[in-house]
């Protein structure tokens, strides 16, 4: 597919830079600048995912199937294939799904059953502004398993209308 040309590909070697440098990352850009769907494939595409899946954390059930179609779509392959989603009562991916959008209560349910996230390299949190208990957890979870037994796991929190000082001063080191 032909790569579209948005907001977010003047930053990209930013981001790259920034999660080379260290695991965290948040990023602040408009709606519609492309973060949902094209910062996951720069952290696959980029290297920063190693062998690992990236997960995209999304609020709401039909954002996370919507993009994982979308993302499939740009990349020329099939939804469960290298691109899945993950969320309750609906799995469409396989064992060589690279990127895959999930729902706060699954990735919860993940950590719970697996708390070392194993083959997850990034974790992205999108639409991080609209904060639920559940999020709030996961991204408390995955804090901790990055201070203590995953210092390679990348996160990132992307937001169009965040207050990012706040989010910044939580994520420190």
């Amino acid at each position: 597919m032909a790569r579209e040309i948005l907001p977010i590909h003047a930053v990209e070697e930013n981001i790259v830079r920034a999660l080379e440098r260290g695991p965290r990352l948040i990023v602040q850009a408009p709606a519609g600048a492309g973060k949902s769907t094209h910062v996951p494939q720069m952290l696959l595409d980029r290297g920063l995912a190693g062998d690992g899946r990236v997960l995209v954390l999304q609020p709401r059930r039909l954002a996370a199937r919507m993009l994982a179609r979308r993302v499939a779509w740009l990349r020329g392959t099939e939804l469960g294939a290298e691109v899945g989603c993950q969320m309750r009562f609906e799995n469409i991916l396989s064992d060589r799904s690279r990127i895959v959008f999930v729902t706060e209560g699954v990735l919860l349910r993940r950590m719970l059953a697996e708390p070392a996230l194993a083959g997850t390299a990034c974790i992205v949190f999108d639409e991080f502004h609209e904060r639920h208990l559940a999020g709030d957890v996961t991204l408390a979870r995955a804090l901790q398993l990055q201070r203590s037994t995953r210092p390679d796991l990348r996160l990132v929190v992307m937001s169009a209308t965040l207050a990012t000082e706040l989010v910044e001063a939580y994520l420190a080191p």
